[in-house]
């Protein structure tokens, strides 16, 4: 502390040597901290694992890559073989299309497992759009886009319908939705989180825009590129261009992503590439340099990277459409594909065992794709250990009846999903850990109805340093409503599937968790999946001879018998189901709140069912635990939320404790106010620099001043 020391004499002997003094220091500090802040911003924008995942198309796999050390880290069995895979990654999620078979999936990065999965048109017409934490499944066919929770993947909200196909949708850095459809209307939507719909921002008819027009997005705004019109128009930047070009009818494959002025698109029916080029529009002859089928190009360091099909190779052209660089060579495997991903670009070969990494300076250097000694995960279950060491005896432990591998006369499946590795799983010795996954988790069919399917999960106790107060388990599929839950204090619990709004209850897959929970902390998951068929119907009855067969006499009828006997036991039928209201009922019917603001007023309108119910209710903030209890008839309540999307749901217990069902889920997302009010902050989201060109002139005229008055003071002294 001796430098305040020294300040403190300073500022003590007054005149104008303190106030120079403090005049520096003062700009020295508002100088570091416009410094700092410029730093931070930067690095909260660019905060980045440092690894990237790529597709293997031929093997159905998404692998991990460590670009440093240049080699595979983990692999992920996301589909079959042959698929048509395409990733996003945001906020710790992995989103997977394959568009061979239609199926989105998205992977937790934080467990390696798969969240939540959902069916989309195969073929070219789907897309998924990743944006602010939100997921948007467009279907250009049909003109719809379904904004989807990125947990889940189920629907939150309006789905927004454009009334005739789109030729395209992207999304700007900003998180706007820009769409245009076959007519030439090129639009704007915003979502809101109060609404859970759409709302548009701007629309505009594009005179010679199609069904072949594309759309590439920029850190705000679009370049709508329309050859089939010969048309080029930039909207949304501040800058708008409209520039006309040769028309063509052939397909245009554009960039995902490009700066304003740089855009590429590629004609590979002609062997040529467009360049809208600060607003001016090249038409490069790339088959003259070796390239006679150009795929999707990627704008890297002022430079356009084109993957060559059918030619093992990238050519590169600077701004002006001429060559910009050696070609990059690929060897193996598909037609190479480009992906840009922490200030680094990667040319995938999909099949191939190595890759190529552009490095920031333009440098090239080979990398390890797949690796045969590396395991490859199933997103669907946890990975059996390696030597499967047996439970140690616990006296304490009740024991139970055996597991009917039946399905108490419906011939349904019984599904078992191994623990998870133990080294995936806090000690359970170890003093306040977690409790580990419930081993033997199994699934059931119990009984069913018109409206619902009630299955019974039980699992083995899980032995903890703390007391276990109970378990948690849930349910989900593609059923109304999404996901279903129950709590129990035992080893075994009933959850109740609704039927009607689905063909869930025909072939569906429930995938089943189950906790552990101390009184502070829950546990790892045990977890297992259970495919419910249609139910066995019995075949119908013979038709009885009543004729006795020809030549033969009548057989002499049996004498009378006084006392009939009961030759046939009917069992008794099965006990019903505790009394819910429809699972996935639509009780909430909005939520309201700034996004900034860390709670939600939920209102609701209960169909009868609910607000008659029986046993006990409340609204839950699935995604984080928090719960608030209501009177089943409630119309309104108030929930916490908390950073990214929540899903709010309404749920109901059974009067004996022995079930329970939730509401349709509706979603709200939640962001931090960083500044809360004060002029001075510079939030997260600002870009890189921002605020700090008034802060660094304010240190430097603090700097001057300083200058100044000690110019003063030593004139003063040598007098």
């Amino acid at each position: 502390m001796a430098w305040w020391h020294r300040i403190r004499r300073i500022i003590s002997g007054g005149g104008r040597e303190s106030a120079s003094f403090v005049a520096a220091l003062l700009g020295v500090l508002v100088l570091a901290g416009a410094a700092l802040g410029q730093g931070i911003s930067r690095t909260s924008v660019a905060v980045s694992d440092g690894l990237t995942w790529l597709g293997d198309d031929q093997r159905g796999e998404v692998v991990q890559i460590n670009p440093v050390s240049g080699k595979p880290q983990t692999r992920l069995q996301i589909s079959g073989p042959d698929s048509q895979l395409e990733i996003a990654q945001e906020d710790g999620r992995l989103i997977v299309l394959n568009r061979r078979t239609g199926e989105i999936t998205v992977i937790d990065l934080a467990t390696l497992l798969a969240s939540g999965r959902r069916q989309a048109p195969p073929g070219a017409s789907s897309k998924v759009l990743v944006a602010n934490g939100m997921v948007f499944v467009v279907d250009r066919a049909s003109g719809t886009v379904h904004t989807a929770d990125p947990l889940t993947l189920a629907d939150v909200g309006q789905t927004w319908e454009a009334g005739q196909p789109l030729a395209d949708a992207v999304v700007d850095e900003r998180g706007v939705l820009w769409l245009v459809d076959h007519g030439g209307t090129l639009r704007s939507l915003d979502w809101s989180d109060d609404e859970e719909r759409f709302r548009e921002r701007s629309q505009r008819q594009i005179s010679g825009a199609g069904p072949r027009t594309v759309l590439v997005p920029h850190d705000q705004g679009v370049t709508l590129i329309g050859l089939d019109g010969g048309v080029v128009v930039r909207d949304g930047t501040g800058e708008d261009v409209s520039r006309s070009t040769d028309r063509t009818d052939a397909e245009v494959i554009a960039a995902q992503t490009a700066p304003t002025d740089l855009v590429p698109a590629s004609v590979p029916d002609s062997s040529v590439v467009v360049l809208v080029v600060d607003g001016q529009v090249l038409r490069v002859d790339v088959g003259a340099m070796g390239c006679p089928k150009p795929g999707r190009p990627a704008v890297f360091r002022d430079k356009v990277y084109v993957p060559c099909k059918g030619s093992g190779k990238v050519i590169i052209l600077d701004r002006g459409g001429s060559r910009g660089g050696d070609d990059v060579r690929t060897s193996g495997g598909a037609d190479p594909e480009l992906v840009f991903d922490d200030g680094r670009l990667f040319v995938n070969v999909p099949g191939s065992s190595t890759g190529v990494l552009v490095d920031a300076d333009g440098a090239t250097r080979s990398l390890t794709i797949r690796s045969p000694e590396l395991p490859v995960k199933d997103p669907d279950r946890s990975p059996p250990p390696s030597v499967p060491p047996p439970p140690p005896p616990n006296p304490n432990e009740p024991v139970k009846p055996p597991r009917n591998p039946g399905n108490n006369g419906n011939n349904g499946p019984t599904s078992e999903v191994p623990p998870p590795p133990s080294s995936s799983t806090p000690p359970s010795g170890s003093g306040g850990s977690a409790p580990a996954a419930p081993s033997g988790v199994t699934v059931r069919e119990k009984s069913r109805s018109a409206s619902a399917v009630v299955v019974t999960v039980s699992w083995s106790a899980v032995s903890s340093t703390d007391p276990i107060v109970g378990y948690t388990v849930t349910g989900s599929g593609s059923f109304s409503g999404g996901s279903v839950s129950a709590q129990s204090a035992g080893t075994s619990a009933d959850l109740s599937v609704p039927c009607t709004g689905s063909t869930f209850c025909t072939n569906g897959r429930l995938d089943v968790t189950v906790r552990a929970s101390t009184a502070t902390q829950a546990g790892a998951a045990g977890m297992a999946a259970f495919t419910v068929t249609a139910p066995n119907n019995p075949p119908p009855p013979q038709p009885t001879t009543t004729t006795p067969p020809p030549n033969n006499p009548p057989p002499n009828p049996p004498p009378p018998n006084p006392t009939p006997t009961t030759t046939t036991t009917t069992p008794p039928p099965p006990p019903p189901p505790p009394s819910l209201p429809s699972a996935g009922a639509t009780v909430i019917t909005g939520l309201s709140g700034t996004r900034t603001n860390p709670t939600r007023r939920v209102t609701m309108s209960p169909p009868a069912d609910w607000a008659n119910h029986n046993g006990r209710c409340e609204v839950v903030n699935k995604t984080y635990g928090f719960s608030v209890g209501i009177p089943c008839n409630a119309t309104s309540a108030t929930i916490e939320v908390d950073e990214g999307s929540n899903a709010i749901v309404v749920r109901a217990y059974a009067a004996s404790g022995a079930g329970q069902v939730d509401s349709a889920a509706r979603n709200t997302l939640f962001t931090y106010d960083e500044c809360a009010g004060k002029p001075s902050c510079i939030p997260r989201s600002a870009p890189a620099g921002a605020g700090t060109a008034p802060m660094g002139a304010g240190g430097l005229g603090l700097l001057a001043a300083a200058f100044l008055l000690r110019i003063g003071v030593r004139r003063e002294e040598d007098k």
